[in-house]
């Protein structure tokens, strides 16, 4: 077993196993099916589309990190679920185990070693991180010569260049004092290396395709309450439009009564329906005031649109449509798996509505609708649509 992988379960810590349990499980065919923050909110297998196999896997590759569990007993759960499910898969059996295996788990403790590092106590006495080249048998070039490299935790380069930095890389990143720094300074390695973009990865050269993103900055981050500035989207991952609202479905639409405009805050509060609602798959989704926040910050958003919070626990448990996707907070670069409720009302003499509901970690976080005679939606319905099934 590589003595690397075997330093790392002997030091299981909270931080990694937070990462990997706050993960989704996400079916896929490809491996970039999901692309790089994504990887910190979304467990994958390419290839393991069913999720019975996913979450057999899901589960071995937990033991590893939080038991301790090595690579050889990992291939052995590795063989008893391909046997179980009859699964099939690209490349050999000990390059596909020991890919899914030490993937995840450099991951994992790298996530975990940035919500260490970056702990504001830890950054009182070292606020400065040490990129170290991790004594791989067959080094790369450029993560050697950036072996040593000391920048301030907040400095843009870790945004790309935070460990792992490729399949299989082994280096880490360590903390450092002032005094380290200044050192670093006088050796030529306290400024941020040129990072021409390799056009044949479209990342910096030096790092494989799709790993040029910060594990644990996508992973720990501003709560969702507290979170400020825009979200942007990370896909879609498919490029078809689905039909919203079909024109002989309009007579079928439930007409309901909109609630009352809201002129205070207070008025505002009060209108959502807070509780804890069943959605249309059985999943919990909690409704809180973090719509009403979602709208008090920025106050274009409070257009009208209050009137429809009645409707907000029929969207959840009775929604036409379900899409999965990811967001990313473009201040902090927290990336979120959002669930999106999607349904259509007829109301005020025939007039059709689109209501949308987005769920993150199982939480109402914002709510929009669409008013116009344009209903494909095509807009709002990005990510992966899971219900109703096809």
């Amino acid at each position: 077993m590589d003595p690397e992988l075997n330093a790392v379960f002997k030091l299981p810590f909270e931080e990694q196993e937070k990462f990997f349990r706050g993960k989704i499980n996400i079916p896929t065919l490809k491996w970039n099916d999901l692309v790089k923050d994504q990887h910190a909110k979304g467990f994958m297998v390419a290839g393991a589309y069913r999720d019975d196999i996913l979450s057999d896997f899901r589960e071995a590759v937990g033991s590893a990190i939080e038991k301790g569990t090595t690579l050889e007993e990992f291939q052995n759960s590795f063989d008893e679920i391909v046997k179980r499910h009859g699964w099939t898969y690209n490349g050999s059996r000990n390059w596909r185990s020991e890919i899914i295996f030490s993937t995840n788990i450099r991951t994992s403790y790298a996530a975990g070693r940035w919500a260490q590092l970056t702990d504001p106590d830890q950054l009182k006495i070292m606020p400065y991180l040490t990129y170290r080249h991790g004594d791989s048998r067959v080094p790369r070039p450029t993560h050697l010569e950036w072996d040593g490299v000391t920048l301030p935790h907040d400095d843009p380069w870790w945004d790309t260049h935070y460990v792992p930095n490729g399949w299989g890389c082994k280096c880490r990143v360590t903390g450092a004092t002032r005094k380290d720094y200044e050192k670093a300074k006088a050796a030529g390695k306290g400024t941020a290396p040129p990072s021409p973009i390799d056009p044949e990865t479209g990342a910096p050269a030096g790092i494989d395709k799709g790993w040029d993103y910060n594990v644990g900055k996508a992973a720990f981050g501003k709560s969702w309450v507290k979170e400020t500035g825009k979200m942007k989207e990370l896909g879609p991952w498919r490029k078809e439009q689905y039909p919203f609202l079909p024109k002989q479905l309009k007579g079928e639409l439930p007409a309901v009564d909109l609630g009352d405009i809201c002129k205070t805050e207070s008025q505002l509060r009060k209108a959502v329906p807070e509780g804890i609602y069943p959605d249309v798959t059985g999943e919990p989704v909690n409704v809180t005031q973090a719509i009403a926040d979602h709208i008090l910050e920025n106050k274009k958003r409070w257009d009208g649109r209050e009137r429809y919070f009645p409707l907000i626990p029929d969207v959840i448990s009775h929604a036409q449509e379900v899409w999965v996707g990811f967001i990313q907070a473009v201040n902090s670069g927290r990336v979120y798996l959002r669930r999106r409720y999607v349904k259509a009302y007829q109301y005020e003499k025939g007039r059709v509505a689109g209501v949308i509901a987005d769920a993150v970690k199982g939480q109402i976080m914002a709510f929009d609708m669409i008013r116009s005679k344009d209903m494909s939606g095509g807009r709002l319905r990005s990510g992966r649509l899971i219900y109703p099934t096809k």
